[in-house]
This record gives C-alpha cells, sequence and structure tokens, in this order.
C-alpha cells in the first residue's frame, strides 16, 4: 500500500516468562487520512499492537516507521510529542482546569502563552464545547461524554498528524456514545488525520473505520480491508463468524445520511407563527403532522389536527420533535432515531441543531436495496457465482 503514513514491520511483543509473543511480526500499512481500525477478540493483542506505535509499551523487535522515518529506536518522549493518544478513561489530571488539560503537549512544546490560549479555545470550539464556559472548569464538573470531548481536544493539540485511540467511546452511554462517534467522524471529515482505533465492537469497527484489521491472537491479521468487503466477503470463517449475522443491516453503517436524498416538502412552521396560519399549512400538505421549529430553525414540537384544537400556546402542543440527526450521521443511526422517535422519521439538522429535511423508512429501505443489487453485481463482475443464479448473502 502507497502512501503509508505508518508502517509496522515485524512489529513482535514477548513478554518475559512467557512462551508466546502477545503480539507476532505485526506488519501493515496504515494509509494517511484514514481511520484503521484494530478489531479482535479479548486478549488477541490489538491494544498491545496500538500502544507500541507510540512505544508506550517497546517492542521486543521489529520496526515502527511514522512518514517514512524509522522511530523505533528514537526518543519516545518526542515520539509522543507527535501522535495524539486517546484512551477509555480520558486521563485529564484532576487538579488542572480544562483549559490546562489542553495545553498540555504546547506547553511542553514550548508555546507562548497567547498561541496556547489561541488554540485551547479553537479545539474547545470544534469539539463543540464553549470556550467562555468550560475553559476554566475542572473535569469533576463535566459529564462522562465531556469529558471525553476534552480528551479528543487535548489530543489534537499540538495538530499531530497521528492520533491512536483506545476503546476511546466504550466507558460512555449508548446515546451519548452514538453522538460522540458521529461528532468525531465530523472532526474527521475536516482534519483528515491518520488514525488507529481499538475497539472490541464489530459495530463500532464498521462505523468508524475506513478500513477494518480483524486480528486473531498475537495480532495476526485475518483480514485487512475496507468495512464493504469485510461484510460482503470475509476472508473465512473467523472473519465472518466474528462479524456475525445480519450484514445486511451492517451495512446502514457504510452510508451517511448525506448519501440519501432527504425529504424537503414536509411542512413547517414557527412558534412565532399563529395556530391557524400553521393549520391551513398543515392541510395544504400530503402529511399527516406539521413540524414546529423555534426561532433559531431547531426542531420543537409534531403538530397533527387534533392539536390544534387545544387553546395552549404552539410550543406546548403536540408531541416533541425527536430523532434528530446529522448529515454525517449513518442509516443505522437514522434507523435506530426512527424507532425511539415518535413520528417514524429521522429529523436532520446541521451542526447547530436548524432544520434540513427528513429521512423517511422508504429511504432507508431504498437504500438497503441498492446495496444489495451492488453486492450482487460485485459476484457476477468477479465470477464468484453463476450469474443466472445470484443472490446476496
Amino acid at each position: 500500500m502507497t502512501d503509508a503514513m505508518i508502517q509496522l514491520r515485524e512489529l513482535t511483543k514477548r513478554y518475559p516468562g512467557s512462551a508466546d509473543a502477545a503480539v507476532d511480526r505485526l506488519t501493515l500499512d496504515i494509509p494517511k487520512g484514514e481511520i484503521v481500525v484494530f478489531v479482535g477478540p479479548s486478549g488477541c493483542g490489538k491494544t498491545t499492537s496500538l500502544k507500541m506505535i507510540n512505544r508506550i509499551i517497546e517492542p521486543t523487535s521489529g520496526h515502527i516507521l511514522l512518514d517514512g522515518e524509522d522511530v523505533t529506536d528514537g526518543d519516545p518522549n518526542r515520539l509522543r510529542r507527535r501522535i495524539g493518544y486517546v484512551i477509555q478513561q480520558v486521563g485529564l489530571f484532576p487538579h488542572q482546569t480544562i483549559a490546562d488539560n489542553v495545553a498540555t503537549v504546547p506547553g511542553l512544546l514550548g508555546w507562548d502563552r497567547d498561541r496556547i490560549r489561541a488554540r485551547v479555545d479553537e479545539l474547545l470550539d470544534v469539539v463543540g464545547l464553549d470556550p467562555d464556559e468550560y475553559r476554566d472548569r475542572y473535569p469533576k464538573e463535566l459529564s462522562g461524554g465531556q469529558r471525553q470531548r476534552v480528551g479528543v481536544a487535548r489530543a489534537l493539540a499540538a495538530d499531530p498528524p497521528v492520533l491512536l485511540m483506545d476503546e476511546p467511546f466504550g466507558a460512555i452511554d449508548p446515546i451519548t456514545r452514538t453522538r460522540l462517534q458521529n461528532e468525531f467522524l465530523r472532526l474527521q471529515d475536516e482534519l483528515q488525520k491518520t488514525i488507529v482505533f481499538v475497539t472490541h465492537d464489530i459495530d463500532e469497527a464498521i462505523k468508524m473505520g475506513d478500513r477494518i484489521a480483524i486480528l486473531r491472537e498475537q495480532s495476526h491479521i485475518a483480514q485487512f480491508a475496507t468495512p464493504e468487503e469485510i461484510l460482503t466477503n470475509p476472508a473465512d470463517d473467523f472473519v465472518e463468524d466474528f462479524v456475525g449475522s445480519g450484514a445486511t443491516l451492517k451495512r446502514l453503517k457504510l452510508s451517511r445520511v448525506r448519501d440519501v436524498e432527504w425529504l424537503t416538502d414536509c411542512p413547517t412552521g414557527t412558534v412565532d407563527e399563529t395556530r391557524e396560519v400553521l393549520r391551513q399549512r398543515l392541510d395544504a400538505s400530503d402529511w399527516t403532522a406539521l413540524l414546529v421549529l423555534d426561532e433559531r430553525g431547531r426542531p420543537l414540537r409534531w403538530l397533527r389536527a387534533p392539536d390544534f384544537r387545544h387553546e395552549r400556546p404552539v410550543r406546548e402542543l403536540g408531541l416533541p420533535a425527536r430523532a434528530m440527526v446529522e448529515p454525517h450521521a449513518t442509516l443505522s443511526d437514522a434507523l435506530e432515531e426512527m424507532l425511539l422517535g415518535s413520528a417514524g422519521v429521522a429529523i436532520v439538522v446541521d451542526g447547530r441543531g436548524a432544520f434540513q429535511g427528513i429521512v423517511d423508512v422508504d429511504a432507508l429501505i431504498a437504500t438497503m436495496q441498492a446495496m444489495r443489487d451492488a453486492n450482487a453485481e460485485f459476484y457476477r463482475a468477479a465470477k464468484l457465482i453463476d450469474p443466472a443464479a445470484a443472490v446476496t448473502p
């Protein structure tokens, strides 16, 4: 593979007293600007492999090349300042403010105070934390999801070309986890870092990875490929068993909301419009409900015809608008939001929460069918099955 940012060559870790190597001759090229996910069963060596890249764990043998430079035997502290590192429990310094935590590496690099402060504020804003509100807080004053955002900001502080992420969202509740995954994918669209990401969750690997390395024991690579290749053409029974059933549904993690056509004919109104105007707009549409937006264009309530019989203010009528996704969310996220919401659709909003459109179940079904058709065409082209009897797995 050309244009690799990280090259691992025969990388091995053998602990004293152990008959077998924890990692045995791992050789892998990680392309610039991509997220490569290490996934495999517990104890397969994926975290050990990750930690050898920045030499938190020193390899027994083999070589690590970073952007063509062999960094196997150089100064490990200098190496780590070139590589951002995010772990599951974040690891913020509890006695330091959020600003001081984010400024850790720039401070070690000798940046001046004004430059550090500007970078801290920039990154807090990037990860969705208002600098004026969060700069002087301490980690104990933040939620788990907020602390994880600070951890990402700290890892990005010195603008490293490489990020290592060791189950960064594993200790967070499922709803916050999904939001952080989507936020991180949005950031990656802008930053284009080279990222090595460890997880035990194949669904997370499919969602997050440009490529996935499925590892057996001792970090032997069972398959290294794109998520789509792994889902449609697993290398062997081990990979197929690890991926599990429901490959069609898993493919919903390969497409983003931005990839499907949104419905834009949904009737909308604002809280400052009269109920008469809103009712007329609903009656003139083919929809059974109208979406009310707040003063900033953010979805607020769904109103159906019977709701207009009540005399309460518009912002108190109907049902709360839930099931909101951003364009970079996966179709799997959209489906999950639809099931949790009350309207049977997912509302597409931008990064500030402003209404953009609607994704409905029909759009998901059409996308799934297109994936199945593309998969069948792949098998036909590759002559892996009889074209006359082509079926999709």
